[in-house]
């Protein structure tokens, strides 16, 4: 019987020498090619295991480097800078929330690893929090100084928050350590954009453009922001060109995971959900579980939808503004129950027929996903925003029966034109705002949809038109508080004080924050002639919703 063979500990300490003699004179590259090299001869190690993941990480093989991390893990479990690093193929692979975990039990070890902040700001940034992920950057930027990645993200931060002050504090740090970095280069540009000095924006993005450097992502936001700088000089044509050019790139980027073989677009989803529910039996859907009350309830359970770029943004920051709300901003906490009941004809059936047992555990699901990210709805009236929600109203209606529905409206073909120009965090219903018609096609598809829930779910609407709040704000946002059961608060008037300290997520944070204004009403006339093609699919929206042909 042959035995297998163990190498000894003078061998692995031999690999070991000889892989940080390499380390110190070739760098990490050659260090790592060395390290699969021990690997392969049966030679185990914490400190090989993770620099071959380095390796297989740089061939694209990410399943491989994960596993070669967990097995070091397994061997040296208080090591931060092995947790670190499976932080970081965790979140190449898409498991976000793992990778927090990764990247908050190295922490836990070593408060002081800086890269680990850097990374998990990084996750939080593309979870859409905003608030954690400035506050992880400041932190990595504490620790060391000297690092350029965390001032680059702050400064991109701030002039996605429309702060242009801090925004060029933080990138003339980041360029001092680092001329070239793009993203503080990108960070000075939107803020050269945001107040109007246009020609340094000019130069700033002109050498960008040029950059061989660019990776796909900043390619398309350099790309997106020479369409701003061209809409701002009024050439309408080029910025027009400027922003397909950009999503063409995203497009490019994301198809793969996107317009996978067999997999339903948001599209298709929708007017999927449209069909269903025009042959459907209406009685099912008249009544609900019984939602029983609880001392963890809000005081009202609110749901802001619509449509991206409809004025969900600039109506939240104002009802978070009394002091009676409490609010959370696009956290998909109704993901995991919409996967499971709008995701197929046997799910809406079973969905139509919910059980009360069925009920209480999703509504328990939800209230814990509404926790994890810090907000308490006890005694509050508590908003949920996120705009597409209103595709998931079935859902709603029938785990939180008691629920309150606002309906964001604003003019169609603004809605359309901004949501083709803006630039939003990736997913499906995203991907299908790359193209002018696919975001025509959307828009029409959840207005359809919305307006058959509208006749069959008894839940209780209420609209808020965004030109109304933005010409007669005190009016609407009245009406508004009297639908939810609120008294009008003087300090919502204010609400940009607050949305500046708030964190928002979405294209619209620099917008809301310098308050009420009449940026992008009417903008589609300017594009009237490339919207031309799209016009028609808009108009029925357009004559229904009662705006001017």
């Amino acid at each position: 019987m042959k035995q297998a063979f163990s190498p000894s500990r003078a061998v692995r300490q031999q690999w070991l020498e000889q892989v940080d003699s390499v380390l110190r004179s070739h760098g990490l590259a050659a260090a790592a090619q060395l390290s699969l090299q021990a690997l392969a001869t049966g030679v185990e190690h914490p400190t090989l295991l993770n620099l071959a993941a380095s390796a297989r990480y740089a061939e694209g093989r990410i399943d491989d480097a994960a596993q070669l991390l967990k097995r070091a893990r397994t061997l040296a479990p208080n090591d931060p800078n092995i947790l670190n690093s499976l932080g970081i193929c965790l979140k190449a692979l898409g498991r976000n929330e793992a990778a927090l975990e990764a990247y908050n039990a190295a922490l836990r070890i070593d408060p002081d690893i800086a890269a680990a902040h850097f990374n998990r700001g990084a996750v939080l940034e593309s979870l859409s929090d905003i608030k954690r992920a400035r506050g992880a950057y400041q932190r990595a930027a504490t620790v060391d100084p000297n690092y350029v990645e965390p001032l680059a993200s702050l400064a991109w931060l701030d002039a996605q928050a429309g702060d242009c002050a801090s925004a060029r504090a933080h990138a003339e740090r980041a360029r001092a350590l680092s001329g070239s970095n793009v993203l503080a280069r990108m960070a000075l540009a939107s803020a050269d954009l945001q107040s109007n000095d246009l020609s340094a924006a000019a130069a700033r993005l002109s050498e960008l453009s040029r950059d061989p450097g660019l990776s796909a992502l900043n390619r398309s936001i350099v790309l997106g922001l020479i369409g701003d700088l061209n809409d701002a000089e009024g050439q309408t044509a080029d910025a027009f060109a400027a922003y397909s050019a950009s999503n063409a790139e995203l497009k490019a980027l994301n198809a793969p995971q996107f317009e996978a073989p067999g997999m339903e677009t948001a599209l298709a989803h929708a007017q999927r959900l449209a069909g269903w529910f025009e042959a459907a039996d209406p009685a099912p859907w008249r009544d609900a579980p019984p939602q029983r009350p609880r001392a963890a309830n809000p005081r009202a359970h609110v749901f802001l939808v619509g449509f991206p770029r409809s004025g969900t943004t600039l109506l939240e920051n104002v009802l978070a503004a009394h002091p009676e709300v409490v609010s959370l901003e696009e956290k998909a906490c109704l993901a995991a129950p919409s996967e499971t009941y709008l995701s197929s004809d046997e799910g809406l059936e079973h969905l139509a027929r919910m059980s009360a047992g069925e009920a209480i555990r999703q509504r328990d699901g939800y209230w814990t996903a509404v926790r994890s990210f810090g907000v308490e709805p006890r005694g509050r009236v508590f908003i949920d925003k996120m705009p597409l929600a209103s595709v998931a109203l079935p859902l709603i209606a029938k785990l939180f029966p008691n629920a309150l529905v606002l309906f964001a409206r604003r003019d169609p073909r603004d809605v359309v034109l901004s949501c083709f120009r803006r630039r939003f965090g990736m997913n499906a219903s995203m991907y299908q705002l790359l193209t002018l018609e696919g975001a025509a096609a959307y828009y029409d598809a959840v207005m359809r949809l919305s307006e058959l829930y509208r006749e069959l779910l008894p839940l209780p609407q209420h609209e808020v038109r965004y030109e109304s709040l933005v010409e007669d704000f005190e009016a609407t946002a009245r009406a508004a508080c009297a639908f939810l059961g609120l008294g009008w608060d003087e300090g919502m008037a204010d609400f940009a004080a607050g949305a500046r300290s708030r964190g928002i997520s979405t294209p619209s944070a620099a917008q809301v924050t310098r308050g009420l204004n009449r940026e992008g009403q009417g903008a589609w006339r300017r594009y009237a002639e490339q919207m031309a093609p799209v016009l028609p699919v808009l108009k029925p929206w357009v004559e229904r919703f009662g705006y001017e042909p």
